[in-house]
């Protein structure tokens, strides 16, 4: 599939506003429900109450839908991320490399529920495979502009390398809680706050 474009058209009117948001988010439902083989415009007008004529009216297709779901899901995530707020000027460099960990990993475990559906359904489904690779290295660019104001207190010899294997460490093993749950890989049951505190741990010890 061609990497598609976000192609919804933006409403002017506050009620067109309030039935692109139903749409968008029964659109969302309908992708957790049945992924994307099952997903249909149909089933979107009906759990939104938004005639199929009008959706069609803003998105030229169902795979465009699609993509729009996804773009606003992510958009609202993308709003409330903000690794500098953890970073606290006077403490010390394990500190806040902890700090900036924890509220990587608290903020995609918040989202879980969003995430699940897309990293589900990504692999199969090359326009959120496509961007969801963009965002995860706009995240990564945004991890490693962070932690690497205090390179100088790093003890890897190539501290690019060490904070972009550290964002792998925290991307992936948060990605796969979210995606198969706590004891896919261990029968051991760790709650999410052992895991982020352990996993903040493991990532300063590695790099400070």
């Amino acid at each position: 599939m061609a990497f598609l474009e976000p192609t919804i058209r933006p409403p002017v009117q506050r009620r067109s506003r309030a039935s692109l948001e139903r749409v968008l988010q029964a659109g969302f439902e309908v992708l957790r429900d049945r992924g994307v083989p099952g997903f249909t415009v149909n089933e979107v007008s009906r759990r939104s109450g938004v005639s199929v004529g009008a959706i069609y009216g803003r998105v030229p297709s169902r795979d465009a839908l699609i993509v729009a779901i996804y773009e606003h899901a992510m958009g609202e995530m993308a709003a409330n991320t903000d690794l500098e707020l953890a970073f606290q000027e006077h403490a010390n460099a394990r500190e806040n490399v902890e700090a900036v960990v924890v509220s990587t990993a608290e903020g995609m475990l918040a989202h879980r529920e969003v995430l699940r559906v897309f990293m589900r359904e990504a692999p199969a489904y090359a326009a959120i495979w496509e961007r969801g690779a963009e965002r995860s290295q706009a995240a990564a660019e945004q991890f490693a502009r962070v932690l690497l104001g205090q390179r100088q207190k790093f003890l890897h010899p190539d501290p690019e390398l060490a904070v972009d294997v550290a964002w792998r460490m925290l991307y992936c093993t948060i990605a796969r809680r979210i995606i198969h749950g706590p004891v896919f890989e261990s029968a051991r049951v760790v709650d999410d706050e052992a895991l982020i505190r352990e996993l903040a741990r493991a990532i300063a010890g590695y790099l400070v």
